[in-house]
């Protein structure tokens, strides 16, 4: 299967339409599309503040509602569709909220409630028995820690022997292997009372660091000069973040316009000068090899974003010594 396929490749299937080779590589070594505050797409007019809302959110909000969701909201399409064109990593900030047991996405402003979310994610891994999602629970806010332990019972049930319980040598951990196993969710939980639940990743085994730029030049070279260890999994966050200076001076227009469009015409021509795999074999490159990369309205130019993502594991057929040696 040449390059010629991978642009071809039909996103909603593509773990199950990869090359065999690839399919013995490293869940952590290959190239991972992935959507950034995922489930913003929730968020409406309706919506109201969240506990993770700035204090400033407060006063303004009222006033300015239309404004604020312009550059609260992320993603344009809903979680069935990012799977659909091939986003296989989900970053998931969640809330408490008074006067429900209920858990809910969040980004400033609550989002919807994740019962319906999630089971989409279900749904489409009953049907797709070769796709492995990630879910990475990246924040939590209003939780104590009977919260914690709620939500987690409310992953298993939701899961079950689905999830990809940790273990020591996530090198371990192909395509192939999870499929015998018929295990498809991974969940990063990131709150030290994951510690004591097998059946979810700790942060360390998938680490994501925060950019927090608003230029692209200063994006790019946190992109490129970031270090990964070896033996875990790694999120590239391929966003801007705007501050309330560089809103105020964007006021009327919004954060798609305005950092999405950037990332996809500055930014994402220089992660496809890297590469996937393992970063003890990255040749001349000092870069970390990319393995997640998320992005801000991951639909644009007609999922441009995760297509060219996907097709980056083509690299490590190139690489003989690498696919054929380790995995062949």
């Amino acid at each position: 299967m040449g390059e010629e396929s991978a642009a071809q490749i039909n996103l909603e299937s593509w773990m199950t339409d990869l090359p065999a080779q690839l399919k013995e590589v490293p869940l952590i070594y290959l190239a991972i599309p992935g959507s950034h505050d995922s489930m913003t797409y929730g968020i409406t007019r309706a919506s109201g503040l969240a506990p993770d809302a700035e204090p400033i959110l407060h006063q303004l909000y009222p006033l300015f509602r239309g404004t604020i969701l312009r550059w609260t909201i992320t993603q344009a399409i809903d979680v069935h569709q990012q799977l659909l064109i091939g986003i296989r990593y989900f970053d998931l900030r969640l809330a408490t909220k008074n006067g429900t047991d209920s858990f809910f996405f969040t980004h400033g402003v609550y989002a919807d409630e994740i019962t319906g979310p999630l089971e989409k994610v279900r749904e489409f891994i009953d049907s797709h028995p070769e796709e492995v999602v990630i879910l990475d629970c990246q924040h939590f806010y209003g939780f104590d820690i009977e919260d914690h332990r709620r939500l987690m019972l409310v992953l298993i049930k939701m899961f079950g022997n689905r999830l990809v319980p940790r273990q020591i040598d996530l090198q371990a951990i192909t395509l192939n292997s999870l499929h015998r196993l018929r295990q498809q969710v991974v969940v990063v939980y990131r709150h030290q009372s994951v510690y004591s639940m097998s059946e979810f990743w700790q942060p360390q085994m998938m680490p994501s660091p925060w950019p927090q730029q608003d230029r692209t030049s200063g994006l790019i070279s946190f992109l490129e000069n970031v270090k990964r260890h070896p033996g875990m999994g790694f999120v590239h966050q391929a966003v801007l973040t705007p501050t309330p200076a560089f809103i105020v001076l964007r006021w009327l227009s919004n954060l798609r316009k305005k950092c999405a469009v950037p990332v996809k015409e500055q930014v994402l021509p220089k992660l496809l000068e890297m590469s996937p795999g393992p970063p003890l074999a990255r040749g001349v490159t000092d870069r970390a090899p990319l393995n997640v990369v998320i992005a801000d309205f991951v639909d644009l130019d007609d999922a441009l974003f995760p297509r060219k993502i996907i097709e980056l594991n083509w690299k490590l057929l190139r690489n003989t010594d690498f696919v054929y040696h380790n995995y062949g």
